[in-house]
Formats: C-alpha cells, sequence, structure tokens
C-alpha cells in the first residue's frame, strides 16, 4: 500500500498506536506530521522513524484537549507539509475506578482528551480536508459499543468518538471528505499497560468478558493496518464506517 504524495497528521505519536501508525506511512512514503503532548518522548519517536525511514517526517507538541494548541498543530502541520490528506485523531488516556468514587477532575480529563480533542482537530482540519478530498480517522474503541465496568469515563468518551465520527461522515460525505473509526479491543500499549489497575474490589470474573476470544491482546501495528486501509483508496466508497478489531471480545 503506498500513500507517497500523501501528507499526513497523526496524534499520539509517541508511543502505542500512534507510533505505530506514524511508522507505516512513514514507510509507505506520506509526509507526516506526529503529535503528542509528551516532547520528550514525541522529540524520540520522530528521531526513531527519521533513522529507520527517512522521508519527511516533522514533530509538534500538542495538547489536544486545549483548542489554542489545536489550531497551532493543523496551522503548523499545513506550514510543513503543505496540505493535508489524512488525519489520525489517535491520541488518548485512559483511566479507571469505580463511578461513584471516581474523581470528577480524571471525568473531565479523560473526555477532553479523547473526545474534545477528535473535535477540535477535526473542526480546524476540514478546510484543508476538503480542498485535497481528503479523510479523518478516528480510534474509538469497543468500550465505545458495550459498557466497560469500572470504566465509564472511557466508556462515555469513546461512545462519544463513534457518534462523532457517524455525523461527520453524514455530514461531509458529498463534500468528497470521509471519516471512518476503528474499534480496537485490548491493545498491548504504554497506556492500556498503565490504566490497567482497576482499583481494590474489582470484580475480576466479570472483567473476563473483557478478554478477547483469540486468548491475546492486539499488537499495535494491526491497529496501524486498519487505520491505512481505511485512510486508503482501497475504501474509497467507506465513511462513517466503525471497524472493530477485537479478537472476537464483541462477538458474544
Amino acid at each position: 500500500m503506498s500513500f507517497n504524495g500523501k501528507s499526513v497528521l497523526v496524534t499520539g505519536g509517541a508511543s502505542g498506536i500512534g507510533y505505530a501508525t506514524a511508522e507505516l506511512f512513514t514507510r509507505s512514503g506520506a509526509d507526516v506530521v506526529i503529535a503528542d503532548i509528551n516532547e520528550a518522548g514525541l522529540n524520540a519517536a520522530a528521531d526513531r522513524l527519521r533513522a529507520a525511514h527517512g522521508g519527511t517526517l516533522h514533530a509538534v507538541v500538542c495538547d489536544s484537549a486545549n483548542p489554542d494548541s489545536c489550531t497551532h498543530l493543523i496551522d503548523e502541520s499545513v506550514r510543513l507539509l503543505g496540505k493535508l490528506d489524512i488525519v489520525c485523531n489517535i491520541a488518548g488516556v485512559l483511566a479507571n475506578g469505580p463511578t461513584d468514587s471516581f474523581s470528577d477532575e480524571k471525568w473531565l480529563q479523560v473526555l477532553s482528551v479523547n473526545l474534545n480533542g477528535p473535535f477540535f482537530i477535526s473542526k480546524r482540519a476540514i478546510p484543508h480536508l476538503l480542498e485535497t478530498q481528503g479523510c479523518i480517522v478516528n480510534v474509538a474503541s469497543t468500550a465505545g459499543l458495550v459498557g466497560i465496568p469500572y470504566g465509564a469515563a472511557y466508556s462515555a468518551s469513546k461512545s462519544g468518538v463513534i457518534g462523532l465520527t457517524k455525523a461527520m461522515a453524514a455530514e461531509y460525505s458529498r463534500r468528497g471528505v470521509r471519516v471512518n473509526a476503528i474499534c480496537p479491543g485490548h491493545v498491548l500499549t504504554p497506556m492500556t499497560s498503565s490504566g490497567a489497575d482497576f482499583g481494590p474490589g474489582t470484580d475480576m470474573e466479570l472483567m473476563t468478558r473483557l478478554f478477547p476470544l483469540t486468548g491475546k491482546g492486539s499488537d499495535p501495528s494491526e491497529m496501524a493496518a486498519a487505520i491505512a486501509f481505511l485512510a486508503s483508496d482501497a475504501a474509497i466508497n467507506a465513511t462513517g464506517t466503525i471497524l472493530t478489531i477485537d479478537g472476537g471480545q464483541t462477538a458474544i
């Protein structure tokens, strides 16, 4: 799959699915901007990608929960790349805990990064994508399809991403901009590792329902491949699509 001549923005590019996605696009010939709030991690990721694949790759620090930071990201991406063809909204946070003791501050943080961020970035990117007949790929989650115990904020945010994806797809489909999303199940990333502690009193029998039927989590590269497919001409008639890759988690 070639992305020669394409200009791609990937948020959450310092690690996990974002890094794997940036690597795939860079390896496939695209000009790429990666963004992340973690400046040290972002610069290290950019250095690794340049060393491994060469090509045009830029790093821009962005707090996707901050509208002004998102404005800067889009402006800087267009300045560096000349245009935008593909926007991948991947940046996210994970926080778990019983709903009755989950802090208001954590709730607002999760919703701000996971839902407001894709809206802020998409809103600012769409005028440029209309010029190139480009596309957006959001990363939602199976947590947005089924209820995740101890994950009210995360589930709510990812349900919102699914709704946002479908609404934008309906709004811009006849103007040439496609909007799709993937719903990963359990992916082996730093974020899922750091968010794996659900706290004392967790009903682990209940939690086993979240395990993939395949018995293993997915590699970030598998999610990157799905994102690249949805961004490619092979999916030219796909918009409003919510693609689930979860090892069978939601099959039963």
